[in-house]
């Protein structure tokens, strides 16, 4: 599993059709949305549907859009995203989606380390008169997630920015640059390889098929053990009471076919 996506359980939304939400935890709302983005184009790479489900503002009312605050009604959660295909296209999509999300951000962090390079070279100095320690922090900071979105979009086949350096300005404006080093230097990231084993994974977590309908209905033995009749009850009138079998096949927290309730 990799950190930067968390893969629910999948569950069964049509005949041959498996559906999950998957969820972007990155602490940054950008970082989340560059992970969406490298997940909705993926979906296309796969052969399987995807959508970014809308999420209801609990603030919201007809007041407060109107005459109070001018709250939204929603928004298009870019923190999930829903995805849902065949059995195998979507465990071959969940387990390639892993591996690219790491290899991104891999790429990500040996643009940032180029940028450290950088740093400590003799080529920054011309560009240090208005920067101190606390504003190239925010400058690596920045510059890392501005390579990863380029290389988000690289994924797409975006055309990116001259592979050469301009000594004349400073590297955090130019991201793109080298995002292509790193990018030529990996040679690119492959969208279609998905490692068997973690596709088996994949599918071994999928919700089973329903049991057969003889199974549904089998009811299991229930033996009732005699017992002794009182002498108080001697007069009393004996009520029989149905015993009604047991299903066996379906437990309660079992869901139904199609992700509903048994």
């Amino acid at each position: 599993m990799s950190a930067y996506v968390e893969i629910p359980r999948p569950y069964e939304s049509g005949p041959d059709r498996f559906t999950v939400e998957l969820h972007f935890p990155a602490a940054s709302k950008r970082r989340a949305k560059q992970h969406h983005d490298v997940a909705w184009h993926l979906a296309d790479v796969h052969g399987v549907e995807a959508s970014t489900p809308y999420r209801v503002n609990p603030r919201w009312s007809i007041y407060e859009e109107n005459w109070g605050n001018r709250e939204r009604h929603g928004w298009l959660d870019e923190r999930r995203l829903r995805v849902d295909g065949p059995p195998r296209a979507l465990a071959r999509y969940l387990a390639a989606l892993t591996r690219v999300l790491d290899a991104v951000e891999g790429l990500a962090t040996r643009a940032v380390r180029a940028f450290g390079a950088w740093k400590r070279s003799v080529a920054v100095e011309p560009h240090l008169e208005y920067e101190d320690a606390s504003t190239m922090r925010i400058r690596s900071r920045e510059f890392r997630a501005d390579a990863l979105g380029a290389l988000v979009r690289g994924l797409a086949g975006a055309v990116s920015d001259s592979p050469v350096r301009d000594s004349s300005r400073p590297l955090w404006e130019q991201y793109g640059t080298v995002a292509a080093e790193v990018w030529a230097d990996a040679g690119g990231v492959d969208l279609v390889e998905a490692p068997e084993e973690d596709v088996a994974a994949h599918l071994a977590r999928m919700l089973p098929e329903e049991p057969e309908q003889g199974e549904l209905f089998a009811a299991e033995d229930v033996t009732v053990q005699p017992r002794p009749a009182s002498t108080s009850s001697a007069g009393a009138v004996p009520v029989p009471v149905p015993v009604v079998p047991v299903l066996t096949g379906v437990g309660r927290d079992d869901p139904g076919r199609y992700g509903t309730a048994a």
